[in-house]
């Protein structure tokens, strides 16, 4: 009887651990699609309290092979100087924009369209959840696998790996 309990402790529970954190294409989709912004009389402002912030305070968004975007779930957070955003306006399309707010004046990049407009791709690869973002004229611009999603009472965060980046 001890045996089969230590042989259940090593192959089952691993399993049922990987089972409940497993990361699907349809998780990440709804993830995304839940936060977009609301057209007022068809326009939309930003920046916005859905859009996706990712750390940028000395490139890093463009720099470093693993990124972290969060989208605080209150309008009361710490808030990062320099800061890439994604801000979901349709199913599977973003605008991205920059912005710097520790400095007098704060800053923020006008989008244009269709230059900073994209459109997101979600798919599976060998059990691992992968997004492209796609310029306007369908190019890969950017490719990453999801590594993790967190969700607390005051932001979700979802860590990115970058697989290849065509800027």
């Amino acid at each position: 009887m001890r045996k089969y309990k230590l042989l259940n402790f090593i192959f089952i529970l691993p399993i049922s651990l990987y089972a409940q954190n497993a990361i699907t294409e349809s998780t990440v989709k709804k993830l995304f699609n839940s936060n977009r912004v609301e057209k007022h009389n068809g326009k939309f402002m930003l920046p916005s309290d859905k859009s996706w912030n990712f750390n940028n305070v000395d490139s890093l968004y463009y720099k470093q092979d693993t990124i972290t975007a969060i989208l605080y779930k209150s309008t009361k957070h710490k808030s990062l100087c320099e800061m890439v955003n994604w801000t979901f306006y349709r199913k599977n399309a973003f605008i991205k924009g920059k912005e710097s707010i520790c400095k007098e004046p704060p800053q923020r990049s006008v989008t244009k369209n269709p230059d900073d407009y994209f459109e997101i791709a979600f798919y599976n690869v060998a059990k691992e959840t992968m997004i492209d973002v796609l310029r306007y004229d369908k190019m890969i611009v950017e490719s990453f696998k999801v590594l993790n999603i967190f969700e607390s009472e005051e932001f979700t965060e979802i860590k990115l790996a970058r697989r290849f980046n065509a800027n």
